[in-house]
């Protein structure tokens, strides 16, 4: 029989990293951000013994193919448990970096790194950009397909009920 530790506190479905002392947990609602729409990134930093750290100063970083974002200034984290509400413009995968400040144990800023895959607002088409012309481009192109799908098969119904008609008489 095994014996497994188990901290209340913890963030279920979350990515986990340890650096130092430190364990810090993210996850994002909804699980796979849409982009435009609005993001909570859900934090959880804590000493590897489980312990939650309360009021560490801490910055949130998002950067997008090596642009950076969006930098907060200096965070205060209550209890150890922070929600921030970020909305992410375009589809893709963004980075996330958690900068301890200041760390008490080495004098030396900690940075934790997370990936944020970010969905396009077309659940099968993923990475389409509406704010792009490609985008609209895209989108016109799913709707014309639409449109001609839809005029073959009402055609092909319609000659097959003629047939049918035919053949009665």
């Amino acid at each position: 029989m095994t014996i497994q530790e188990a901290f209340a506190d913890s963030i279920k479905g979350s990515i986990r990293q340890n650096i130092g002392n430190y364990n810090m947990e993210m996850k994002t609602d909804p699980s796979n951000p849409v982009a435009s729409q609005n993001a909570k990134i859900l934090l959880r930093i804590g000493t590897i013994n489980g312990d939650d750290l309360v009021d560490l100063p801490i910055l949130i970083r998002i950067s997008h193919n090596g642009l950076n974002l969006t930098k907060t200034n200096p965070i205060l984290v209550p209890y150890g448990h922070y929600i921030y509400n970020y909305i992410f413009q375009k589809p893709g995968i963004y980075t996330l970096n958690v900068d301890i400040n200041n760390d008490y144990y080495s004098g030396q800023n900690i940075s934790f790194t997370f990936p944020v895959n970010v969905n396009g607002p077309f659940l099968f088409f993923p990475y389409v950009n509406l704010s792009s012309s490609s985008g609209i481009t895209t989108v016109g192109i799913i709707i014309a397909t639409a449109i001609i799908v839809i005029v073959i098969y009402m055609t092909t119904r319609l000659r097959r009920q003629k047939n049918l008609q035919h053949t009665k008489i």
